[in-house]
């Protein structure tokens, strides 16, 4: 049988080839010295011309990327690299090689079909050849954000349907999810300022207004070709995880990285272009419950649902909540209550240690698995209570009333459960309630810490507007007690609860505002749960009122903390009168 056409072509080993590659490394010094004017037209142009193919009969042609020798190849994807990451900074500077322009402008033209060309390596076998040009394919989305043709996106998200292949559907995944995730701010701090401006001599071209480089729309575009292919691409990925093996480790990470990053708020994409990417949920809650995958496979699907229900950032200051969140949040309540998800978290191992069978375990997971948890019912009280929140009516009242009931033994039963899990696996004293040690269980991740006691002190609030129940629950969620764990924690000390409250990296402001109108409402109870630590708690709300008084006294607060302050105030003049014999608390 002939030999397909294609084994017989071959790359010229002529002294052409070797002068491209040389011309290649030329144009790659030249970027390191972050200026191109010193090289002629020419010489950009030989790689894509000058190394040649002979075919079957013996015609001469330029060969494209997938024929070039892999060294050449990834050589060539290195300068590309260089050229769009150089061209970004420079941007972002706000000073540019007048011919770094030049030849971005050229690219996007597509000249030379090798736009075309890289897209085809999303075939090729080899893994270093496919990650550069995945990585230098998403730099050009970025570069040429305004002149991206919709048909390479469409081939791309297309071959994520059509093929079969893992490593061609990694290739497609990566690209999307590097534009998705870029900063547009992300030269580092410490950075060298000069590090990418253009040398004297340079021709540059000035950009009036640097920070107008804008990647919202490239990322809206990506979004757009997924969304269009996304309810087959998530099927395909049920199927994938049913019957998972650790050969698509990488493609179930890349997608699910994808997932979380299209919907997470650091994107700043609109809740328009990212409504759909909230379905299709449910049966990622269901993979969980029917199969055992690794650690890290859980470890994403945690991120992607926490990310759904992000609670501190959105969900706890809606009125009304999204259906999305909200069939979400039931499914995982269901899945722990009755489905015993919390029995399917992997490498348990008893008493106190899991993960591995050596050490702490997998600290991560488990922290994962709690602040789903706990937002999971905390969106479930706070759905109920919002539907029910315009109830005047008596026989809506007793309806709501009735509704919190049963609210209440389901999320009694998740808590045990939740409870008796983290007890199994940390080293836990057996009666501290989980409003004392959801502080420690967080102690090393600030956002969690601080979403977590959100979490807690809305159900709380929402549970108990009649009064805490004659159960435990009133102990397993007592916003005091999670308080005076939190003191505990930061050893008393105001300052790390200001630079909490200036800091907009955590909910802190959500939380210190809830649980300052929860103590004004509860005020007695708030007294009786410190019981000796009430002067101690007290004195850090004090001395933290004054520290912030100094700072809107001289206009340095970055917000208008009054609420705040109006309220520290209230529960002070409370403290006061509680006071007994002049054994007042300083506050120096």
């Amino acid at each position: 049988m002939e030999e397909p056409v294609k084994k017989k072509q071959r790359i010229e080993n002529s002294e052409d080839a070797k002068n491209a590659l040389a011309e290649i490394e030329q144009l790659q010094s030249s970027l390191l010295a972050r200026c191109l004017c010193h090289m002629p037209e020419s010489s950009l142009r030989k790689p894509f011309t000058n190394i040649t193919v002979e075919a079957a009969d013996g015609s001469i042609r330029s060969a494209v990327l997938s024929e070039w020798h892999i060294d050449q190849t990834l050589e060539f994807l290195s300068a590309l690299q260089l050229l769009f990451d150089l061209a970004v900074k420079q941007n972002m500077r706000g000073v540019m090689c007048r011919r770094v322009v030049d030849v971005c402008d050229a690219l996007a033209r597509n000249e030379h079909g090798i736009i075309d060309q890289i897209i085809d390596l999303s075939y090729t076998s080899n893994k270093f050849v496919s990650f550069a040009a995945s990585r230098v394919l998403a730099s050009f989305f970025i570069v040429t954000r305004d002149n991206v043709e919709t048909g390479w996106l469409e081939r791309l998200t297309q071959s994520l349907v059509a093929t079969h292949s893992p490593s061609q559907m990694l290739f497609t995944l990566d690209v999307m999810k590097r534009v998705v995730e870029h900063k547009d701010c992300s030269i580092h701090p410490l950075e060298d300022a000069d590090a990418s401006v253009p040398p004297a001599g340079c021709n540059t071209f000035v950009i009036s207004d640097p920070e107008s480089f804008d990647s919202t729309a490239i990322k809206a575009m990506c979004v757009k070709a997924l969304e269009s292919k996304w309810i087959i691409l998530v099927s395909k990925f049920d199927t994938i995880l049913s019957a998972y093996t650790p050969q698509h480790e990488s493609v179930v990470i890349t997608f699910l990285h994808l997932w979380e990053t299209v919907i997470s708020v650091k994107a700043n994409l609109s809740v328009i272009d990212t409504k759909l990417f909230y379905s299709q949920l449910d049966n990622l809650v269901a993979v969980l419950l029917n199969t055992s995958l690794p650690g890290v496979i859980w470890r994403h699907l945690l991120g992607l649902f926490n990310e759904v229900l992000c609670y501190g950032s959105t969900l706890a200051l809606q009125d009304v909540l999204p259906e999305e969140p909200c069939s979400l949040a039931h499914r995982i309540v269901r899945a722990v209550k009755d489905g015993r998800l919390l029995d399917s978290l992997p490498y348990r191992h008893g008493s106190g240690r899991f993960g591995g069978g050596t050490g702490e375990g997998d600290r991560p997971l488990l922290q994962k698995m709690v602040l789903l948890v706990l937002k999971s019912v905390a969106v479930t009280v706070r759905e109920t209570r919002s539907d029910s929140s315009d109830s005047s009516l008596g026989s809506e009242a007793e309806d709501l009333d009735q509704d919190m009931a049963v609210i209440e033994r389901g999320i009694h039963e998740v808590l045990r459960q939740l409870d008796q899990c983290v007890k199994t696996l940390m080293p836990f004293h057996p009666e501290m309630p989980l409003s004392q040690w959801v502080v420690q269980m967080f102690h090393d991740q600030d956002d969690f810490l601080i979403e977590g006691m959100v979490c807690c002190l809305d159900v709380a609030v929402g549970l108990f507007y009649r009064g805490p129940p004659q159960n435990d629950l009133g102990h397993m969620l007592s916003p005091t007690l999670t308080f005076v764990q939190f003191i505990h924690a930061v050893s008393h000390d105001p300052d790390v609860l200001l630079d909490l409250l200036v800091s907009n990296e955590t909910c802190f402001l959500l939380y210190l505002l809830r649980f300052l109108k929860y103590i004004r409402r509860n005020w007695h109870e708030f007294v009786a749960c410190c019981g000796r630590e009430l002067d101690d708690t007290m004195t850090i709300l004090i001395r933290l009122r004054l520290a912030i008084d100094r700072l809107v006294s001289k206009a340095l607060f970055p917000y208008n903390i009054n609420p705040v302050l109006r309220l520290l105030e209230k529960c002070e003049s409370f403290y006061e009168g509680n006071v007994e014999n002049g054994n007042s608390v300083s506050v120096v």
